[in-house]
């Protein structure tokens, strides 16, 4: 299994996956950080067979809000995806792996609503509450019978 926390550490909110993956590493748990292309994350799980993805998003809920995505189970909302400061999103990676057939056997994706994504400044407030009840998550599913490896 392979967990990646996506995001910009320059860019407010948009840090919320980078921290998600940093707060799972304190915990033993083994993560990994993408700040680069959304596009190479089809190289970086191509032998996953299962990718867990903690990305900042934009919904239209409250900051700090917390969604669960079965990537396989259809296409995503792209305009939750669209706080990337790259041509091609979160959501835009994921539909070309799925139109090349190489998408994870499993793919979750767990979304912290951002609110603020202005340069230097620190994640708010409602947003690391956010990233604490997704490292909660993950951890806790990890820990569930039958959860993969």
């Amino acid at each position: 299994m392979l967990i990646i926390g996506i995001g910009n550490t320059d860019r407010g909110d948009d840090a919320a996956g980078i921290l998600v993956a940093r707060r799972l590493i304190e915990k033993g748990i083994g993560a990994m950080e993408h700040q680069g292309d959304p596009m190479n994350l089809i190289e970086i799980w191509r032998t996953a067979e299962y990718a867990v993805l903690a990305d900042a998003v934009r919904t239209g809920a409250a900051p700090g809000a917390l969604h669960i995505w079965d990537a396989r189970a259809g296409g995503l909302r792209g305009n939750a995806f669209r706080s990337s400061t790259h041509s091609f999103g979160l959501a835009d990676a994921i539909e070309l792996a799925r139109t090349l057939d190489r998408l994870p056997k499993r793919l979750t994706i767990y979304g912290i609503e951002a609110a603020q994504f202005g340069a230097g400044v620190p994640p708010s407030t409602p947003v690391l509450a956010g990233v604490e009840k997704a490292v909660a998550k993950i951890a806790s599913s990890l820990a569930s019978p039958g959860f993969p490896s």
